[in-house]
């Protein structure tokens, strides 16, 4: 029995469709939690995936905006930080579908400091591009010429904000859950 499963198993992996080749584009809309931000927030975009046998590759940029909560003297105050990531992912099919996935980003982020007393910085906004990497898995659920995708990434990503928050550490790690509608060329 067990040699029938492995074998049913290896089939499944070889199959045309785990195999086959593709290029698709559409939009994707991402729900995100970053470690220290306040709250969840929605982060839409766009990706573009080519699959050239059981391997692929997809670039994809979005933008999400998020809210740290900061302790300055006896005051508390919110930085603000809008967010365009940048993303290159390695694609590989585990299954007909289902894929494991790992890549490189590029974050341009812009911090708002005017929510802070003047006493504590003279910097206004800033604006930062670094470099991260993610990993995660999906699926695709093909529906005729359109697919239907969901990803979990986590994105590593220390992003190195003024000075004045060092000591808090802030962390901007994130993790997205994200659902997208691609169509087949």
């Amino acid at each position: 029995m067990k040699n029938i499963l492995f074998v049913v198993f290896c089939l499944v992996l070889l199959s045309e469709a785990a195999f086959s080749q593709s290029l698709s584009f559409g939009p994707h809309l991402g729900f995100v939690k970053t470690k220290d931000a306040e709250k969840s927030v929605m982060m839409p975009g766009g990706a573009v995936r080519l699959y050239l046998g059981g391997i692929g590759i997809e670039g994809a940029i979005y933008y999400k905006k998020d809210e740290y909560k900061i302790d300055l003297g006896n005051s508390t105050y919110t930085i603000t930080t809008k967010t365009y990531p940048i993303m290159l992912s390695a694609l590989l099919k585990i299954l007909p579908i289902a894929h494991l996935e790992g890549g490189v980003s590029w974050l341009n982020t812009t911090i708002d400091y005017s929510n802070l007393s003047s006493t504590w910085t003279s910097i206004k906004e800033e604006t930062k591009g670094e470099a991260a990497y993610h990993f995660g898995g999906g699926i695709e659920i093909p529906f005729g010429s359109l697919v239907l995708t969901g990803d979990i990434r986590y994105v590593f990503f220390e992003l190195d904000m003024d000075k004045l928050t060092k000591p808090q550490s802030l962390k901007s790690d994130f993790y997205a859950i994200m659902v997208g509608l691609m169509f087949k060329l």
